[in-house]
This record gives structure tokens, sequence and C-alpha cells, in this order.
């Protein structure tokens, strides 16, 4: 009995580490791109023809969340919704447009027109590949983003008719939280929640703290006004919303995580169900 019950962990074990490096993709039905070979491509393209594009940026996301949070958020995100549809995850995609944080130290905004090509050329290579259903989610949504990724997914599907694009911004499948009026913010109460929700390492709440040199956290051309957002020496810098210290929690993350989820998922179902009438 114990050398059966130690055979059953020991294959446990193995089919943790194979999934972990993508080499259960093909039975799972969904995988990380990056990870995997063009035999586990093909037989997950052939059960779950879906793509998932995840977008963001480099941008202070004040002093507890990481620079790139906007990216890997989406590419968690996309992670979630694959496991529950099928799929093909891209890695994430770090360039993005528009926001107030321009100048800010560690920030890379780029102007649409030098994002644009690549997306579009990944956008219409997949559905060459045979994807039915590309999804283009965005971490990063001012309005530039949003509107660049609209723009995306319209005229892709424009110039391959045979492939759903959807393109949106993780907030256009939210509702507020209780007692809240907006859905979304930068690097305050929902985000730092979904952080918490999705990865708790990501979150350091103890660094949001005063005292920082500016000469040291900022460039010349940071922006510097008298609001705790653009002084670089408040504990709120760079953060739009409420106090992540006071509002933010994992509850709340888990809550506005399975609500994305579950939207996103519907809708990318109800897209894949489109194609195949």
């Amino acid at each position: 009995m114990k050398n059966v019950l130690v055979g059953v962990l020991m294959t446990v074990a193995a089919t943790v580490v194979q999934t972990a490096f993508g080499e259960e993709a093909a039975e799972a039905n969904w995988g990380l791109m990056e990870q995997m070979r063009p035999d586990q491509l093909e037989s997950v393209m052939k059960a779950t023809p879906i793509a998932f594009v995840p977008l963001g940026t480099y941008e202070h996301h004040g002093w507890h969340l990481p620079i790139g949070f906007d990216a890997i958020k989406a590419y968690a995100l996309s992670q979630r919704v694959a496991q529950r549809t099928g799929g093909v995850v891209l890695p994430p995609f770090f360039y993005g447009t528009g926001g107030g944080h321009v100048g800010y130290k560690w920030t890379i905004i780029l102007p649409e027109e030098q994002i644009r090509p690549i997306l579009e050329t990944t956008l219409d290579q997949l559905s060459r590949f045979g994807f039915k259903v590309v999804v283009i989610l965005t971490g990063h949504y001012p309005r530039e983003q949003v509107d660049m990724v609209h723009r995306l997914a319209e005229e892709a599907a424009t110039r391959n008719p045979k492939t759903r694009y959807i393109g949106l911004s993780e907030p256009e499948v939210t509702t507020p939280l209780p007692g809240d009026r907006r859905r979304g913010d930068h690097a305050a109460k929902y985000e730092t929640s979904i952080a918490l929700a999705l990865n708790p390492k990501w979150v350091r709440l103890e660094s949001l703290a005063p005292g920082r040199d500016p000469e040291q956290v900022t460039t010349p051309e940071t922006p510097r006004k008298s609001s705790p957002t653009h002084d670089p020496t408040h504990p709120l810098y760079a953060i739009y919303g409420q106090d992540p210290r006071e509002h933010a929690s994992e509850a709340a993350g888990r809550v506005i995580v399975k609500e994305i989820v579950d939207r996103l998922a519907k809708q990318t179902e109800d897209a894949l169900s489109s194609t195949q009438k």
C-alpha cells in the first residue's frame, strides 16, 4: 500500500512539473505560447482555436506595485480565462500609449503609430494560423489605449473576416464594488486588490512611505504639483483613486477577478460559437 501511495504521489508531482513547463498543454486544451512546441499549438488550436493577446505598458504604479503591472495583470487574467475556455495565451506586450504618467521615472509610453504595426501584424498572423477568436485584453486603460484596442479589433476583423476579434480593457467587464461609483483606477483600491488576488507577492504596501528624495525618483520631465499624485515625497505618489492601504484587500480582488474572468469567458465562448454556425 505504501509503495502504491508513493507511486501516485510521484505521478502527481511529475504531472505538476510537466504542466508548469507546458508539457501537458495539449491535454489541458490551453497553454502559454512561448512555452509550447508546434505540435502542442496545433493540438490546442484544433480543440479550441482561441488566442489571447495581453497588453500593458511600463508605468509607475506607486511605490508598492511593479512597473509592468498592467501587462502582467492582463497576462494572469488571460490565463485564468484560457483555463476556462481553452486556447493559447501570448506573452504580455509591455508597450502602451496614453495616460497621465508620461514623464514619470520608469514609465515608457509610446505613440500609437509606433505600436500599431507590431500588433496589427500579430493579429493578422494569428488569423492566418487558424485561430477563430482573438481576445485583446489591455490592463492599461487610459482613453488613448482603449480606443486603440477597439480600433485594432475592428480593423483586424475587417481584414480577416473568418476570425472574431474581441478588444477591451478589464474595467469594461467589471462593475463598481458596493459603495463605489467608479470601476477601475490606477494603483489604488481596484488595481491593488486585483494584484493581491492574482499574486500577493507583487504587492508591497509597506513601501507606501514618505520621504524619498525627489531628485532621485524623478526626471526633469516629471510633472510636479502639490497633489499627492504628483508629489514624489508623498506615500500616494502616482496613485489615482482610493488609498490602497485602507481600501484594498484580497477579498475585494477575488470578487473583481471572478467577474472579469466570468464575463470575458462568456464573451469568448459566445464568439467561438458564432464562428461554428
